[in-house]
């Protein structure tokens, strides 16, 4: 009997058990406890890491809209959403009482505006008053449009804001085109009052903007514009907007 024969027999009275890595079973006999891998571990790692990826998109956009909103107080009674943080867009004095003129873009309450419009609100308050003080200011926002006049949109391209206070006479104020380079008020007695334009210290879209102490007038209805048209430089309107019933562009 050779060793080949020999090896045969043995392997038929004690066949050869297969070897095989069983990790979990020399763990067990040295008294460790495996650690099983859990899927579910791994799907919780996964949404940590897509909710600190969202809130890194998220957290710089709510910290900007906070920035925009801080300490101004128009953003306490107006309902619409700043896009742009307030700036100062021009200063002056009216009547030995000096003013500022703030605007910023908005989101209106309503909803989204069709594309050819911009939400442009202006306020217009007294220079030496803290952005908190409501004293003495008003604001006003409105749909702009960014279209020239005559446009099939049939939107105007300019809008209008008064007030007065004891704090400042009355005034007019509010957006034009980019292309108006000043702005006329028509008045319901035949009077016209020209003021130029002008451009904001940051980009708020193609807008330039007017601001004017109304002329006063022993009649009250006097006082208020029955129309504003935005020129060019060619004085071609550009941009008009009726008041009163009986006005017309």
């Amino acid at each position: 009997m050779n060793a080949r024969s020999v090896e045969d027999v043995l392997d038929r009275l004690a066949p050869r058990d297969r070897f095989a890595h069983d990790w979990t079973d020399v763990l067990t006999r040295a008294g460790i406890e495996a650690v099983q891998p859990s899927r579910s571990a791994w799907r919780r790692r996964k949404w940590v890491l897509a909710a600190a990826v969202l809130a890194a998109i998220l957290i710089p956009v709510a910290a900007a809209t906070v920035a925009a909103r801080s300490n101004w107080w128009f953003f306490d009674s107006h309902g619409d959403q700043p896009l742009t943080r307030p700036v100062v867009v021009k200063t002056g004095t009216w009547d030995g009482k000096r003013w500022q003129l703030v605007a910023y873009r908005a989101t209106p309450e309503h909803g989204i505006l069709p594309a050819d419009l911009i939400e442009i609100c202006t306020a217009v308050m007294p220079y030496a008053s803290p952005p908190s003080a409501s004293t003495g200011g008003a604001l006003g926002c409105g749909g702009f449009s960014v279209r020239p006049a005559g446009s099939p949109s049939g939107r105007r391209g300019i809008d209008y804001a008064s007030s007065q206070s004891a704090d400042l006479p009355h005034w007019a104020a509010g957006p034009v085109v980019d292309t108006a380079a000043e702005v006329a008020l028509y008045f319901r007695n035949g009077d016209l009052l020209r003021v130029p334009t002008f451009a904001p210290p940051e980009p708020l879209g193609p807008v330039r903007f007017y601001a004017t102490a109304l002329p006063t007038s022993t009649d009250p209805a006097a006082e208020r514009p029955v129309k504003v048209v935005g020129l060019d430089k060619d004085g071609a309107v550009v941009a008009c907007a009726p008041l009163d019933p009986s006005a017309s562009c």
